[in-house]
């Protein structure tokens, strides 16, 4: 490690020497020239207490501050230059908290290097105590990523970030074996911490089955007892499951962080960890950039969940029952037909409740929402109509695709004036023909929280739009709310 390092004086190793005295000196043995490199702790092995426990140890006891962690396996071989890879990996991150991480290229002792690719780490299964259990897929670096790829998953033998991270989120020494890995990532991820798999090679692991030493759970009578605990531990904090107090114990410290939530994480993940399931993203190790949750997006995340405006036909709200729409969905596909509208963005789609029924007359439907569960859900009940697709969008961050027509119903009603002018500008960016969007001819515009609702008069000067070309009654509220159309270019 310190030889293969292209700055050899800023590496420092800390070790937890698991040993038995007189019979494992050549293992604790530091030659004099790498004294300033290493700090270490000496323990006698029958004192061990698993994996995570030394790395808690190493952690609290031999960490100082520096810039930089790197958590490995003792079994490492080293690329030259690797220090200056990782910092240099870690840079073309595109998040200002990543961690990289992932299950190394392997090696055959002394130094036999496997044929090199790109690791990513991936679902592999739920073990019978209902842990998440990872594996990873090979990138060929004849086409591996120009930077690292975002990932939901970590791997215990190569994980490099911020020294930050140490006192963010402590290694949990009360964890034993399986658990440690996805506990870990979903940690870290909730702490604020975007993750990501390495795009170039820096270290190489050995994973032949027997090295010819005992492991802790070989000569250590009580592991089966300490696994179980290790196991509650896991899937209380993961899946919510009650455990029993010896297994909470510091479970404040080593618990999910509150940058982001853990139904946030299993969104991102495609994971469900109480029903021990995950999907295709999960499975291919193909994640979408993470980002941090904008406050709009937890607001509506939160009402769809809950079901907010209580409603048992819809979680999109009264306004969208089949019989209040029945006559604007009528009037809205004889506008389509009359405009020439083949192709529509539905900004603010919902759950498609009453949309279905004539959406399918489209050529293309494009359904965007802010709420990536309801999106999920979307697909899955719609994603066999060919003209249907789906996406995860935020009206005033995101500009969405040029159509015929956008239509923006009972949406800009539930923000505040910053935030409408701001869907606005980028609808009209979008390059679409036509703006469909609910307006009330007596609304007052009068100040609301995201999230709450008003009567929003668009016509107002405020918004630039104007008056509308021409309304049609809505049905979804009160008797001045109206459809307007708008003709944004010809």
């Amino acid at each position: 490690m310190v030889a293969k390092a292209a700055h050899p004086e800023r590496v420092v190793a800390g070790i937890l020497w698991q040993v038995v005295p007189d019979e494992d000196e050549d293992c604790v043995a530091v030659p004099a020239g790498l004294k300033a490199n290493i700090r270490g702790i000496r323990v006698h092995a029958n004192e061990s207490q698993g994996a995570c426990w030394a790395r808690h140890r190493i952690q609290a006891e031999l960490f100082d501050g520096e810039d930089y962690f790197l958590q490995i396996d003792s079994h490492s071989r080293f690329a030259p230059g690797w220090d200056d890879m990782l910092i240099a990996m870690l840079g073309r991150c595109p998040s200002p908290r990543p961690v990289l991480s992932t299950y190394p290229v392997g090696y055959v002792p002394p130094d036999t290097l496997r044929d090199p690719f790109i690791p990513v780490l991936v679902a592999n299964r739920f073990n019978e105590a209902g842990i998440l259990l990872l594996k990873s897929r090979a990138i060929p670096l004849q086409v591996r990523p120009e930077r690292p790829l975002p990932t939901a998953f970590i791997g215990a033998n190569c994980l490099f970030g911020p020294g930050t991270m140490v006192a963010d989120v402590p290694y949990d020494p009360h964890l034993y074996f399986h658990g440690e890995e996805i506990s870990l990532a979903v940690r870290l991820w909730t702490s604020g911490y975007d993750l990501f798999s390495p795009d170039d090679i820096a270290l190489y692991h050995d994973y032949s089955p027997d090295r010819g030493r005992p492991r802790h759970w070989s000569d250590n009578r009580d592991w089966g007892s300490t696994n179980r605990r290790s196991f509650a531990r896991a899937r209380h904090i993961l899946a919510g499951e009650p455990a029993p107090p010896e297994a909470l114990v510091d479970i404040d410290r080593h618990g999910l962080g509150s940058a982001r939530s853990l139904a946030e994480y299993e969104a991102f993940a495609d994971v469900d960890f109480v029903r021990r399931s995950f999907g295709p993203r999960a499975e291919e190790g193909k994640f979408p950039p993470a980002g941090p949750p904008s406050a709009l997006a937890r607001t509506f995340t939160g009402i769809y969940r809950g079901n907010q405006w209580q409603n048992s036909e819809t979680r999109s709200g009264p306004g969208s029952t089949r019989l209040v729409t029945q006559g604007m969905a009528g009037r809205l596909a004889a506008l389509w037909q009359e405009m020439g509208i083949r192709t529509l963005v539905d900004a603010g789609c919902g759950d498609l409740n009453w949309m279905e029924a004539i959406s399918d007359r489209l050529d293309l439907y494009l359904g965007a929402d802010i709420v990536a569960p309801l999106i999920e859900r979307n697909r899955q009940m719609f994603g066999h109509r060919a003209n249907h697709l789906f996406t995860v969008a935020d009206i005033t961050r995101d500009r969405l695709p040029a159509a015929d027509a956008v239509l923006c119903r009972h949406v800009l009603t539930h923000l505040d004036d910053a935030l409408v002018g701001q869907a606005l500008d980028l609808l009209r960016a979008g390059g679409s023909r036509v703006l469909i969007a609910t307006t009330y001819g007596k609304g007052d515009n009068r100040p609301v929280v995201n999230g709450g609702w008003r009567p929003l008069d668009l016509s107002a000067p405020l918004f630039g739009l104007g008056p509308p070309d021409c309304t049609m009654v809505d049905g979804g509220g009160p008797e001045d709310c109206r459809l307007g159309v708008w003709r944004l270019r010809p």
